[in-house]
Order: structure tokens, then sequence, then C-alpha cells
């Protein structure tokens, strides 16, 4: 599948991976990863929080051998805009 270059991450390996919807609100989305070339959901996905200040926390998840951990969490003050691939509608949303 062709996803546009807003969806589009390059994951630690340097892999490029399109960050794909699973869930969203109004002040949140959660997203998993799909390698491009194959079309393989990679089971790693990120949960976005926005807070009323503005500021957006990040928790970025990986699979472990049965549970999920948290490998990253941050707090973004200057959240950046990023895309993200609706399958069901067919077209990018932002966060």
């Amino acid at each position: 599948m062709e996803y546009p270059d807003d969806v589009i991450a390059v994951g630690t390996k340097g892999k490029r991976e399109a960050r794909v919807l699973r869930s969203m609100g109004s002040d949140f989305v959660v997203y998993g990863y799909v390698d491009i070339e194959s079309g393989k959901e990679l089971g790693k996905y990120s949960v976005l929080l926005r807070r009323e200040s503005g500021e957006v926390e990040h928790l970025f998840i990986v699979p472990a051998g049965g549970r999920e951990l948290v490998v990253k969490h941050e707090i973004e003050k200057k959240p950046e805009k990023r895309g993200i691939f609706d399958s069901k509608a067919g077209k990018v949303v932002y966060f």
C-alpha cells in the first residue's frame, strides 16, 4: 500500500514505517506502525495525550514477551503536528 509522506516515520534501525490510526478522541490518539515495504504491522504503538496546557504526553510502547513495555515517555512542550493515516477513511489525520 502507498502511504502519504506525512505519515512516514523512520524507526531506530533506519526502516521507514507508516503511522496508522488505531483510536482517536478530542484529546488523545493511539497509532500503530506498519512496515511500508511488507505491509506488516510491527506491534509497537504510540499514545499521545494532549494536556490542558497544550503540551503533549507521548508514550511509545513495544511488545515484550506477552507484555507491553513503555520504552519512551516524554512531555513535548512544543508538540510537532503528526500525520497519521486513517485507513477506514482513507485519509491523513493530524494531531
